[in-house]
């Protein structure tokens, strides 16, 4: 697996269980500054950043008529497309 994988490569390659992908989702929810998030043994991922990278994640969260589904989703794209950093 290359060094520039994304989450979703990671999952793909089942180094880190989609369950882990959910339960980051809530934690972002819960706290959006979260900065250092667990993932699998080897990575983590600051969920703050992934999702203020995202083409329309920080759009969604902010916007008052996005339901939580809606919000959900933003924020579970803008997870899978960053890129972990191993530990």
């Amino acid at each position: 697996m290359p060094e520039n994988a994304t989450l979703w490569d990671l999952v793909s390659d089942e180094r880190i269980a989609i369950e882990e992908v959910g339960c980051a989702v809530d934690m972002y929810l819960a706290e959006p500054t979260t900065q250092t998030h667990a993932l699998g043994p080897d990575h983590v991922l600051d969920l703050a950043a992934a999702v203020a990278a995202h083409a329309f994640a920080p759009a969604t969260m902010v916007d008052v008529e996005a339901d939580e589904p809606s919000r959900r989703m933003a924020v579970r794209s803008a997870l899978l497309m960053a890129r972990p950093t191993a530990r």
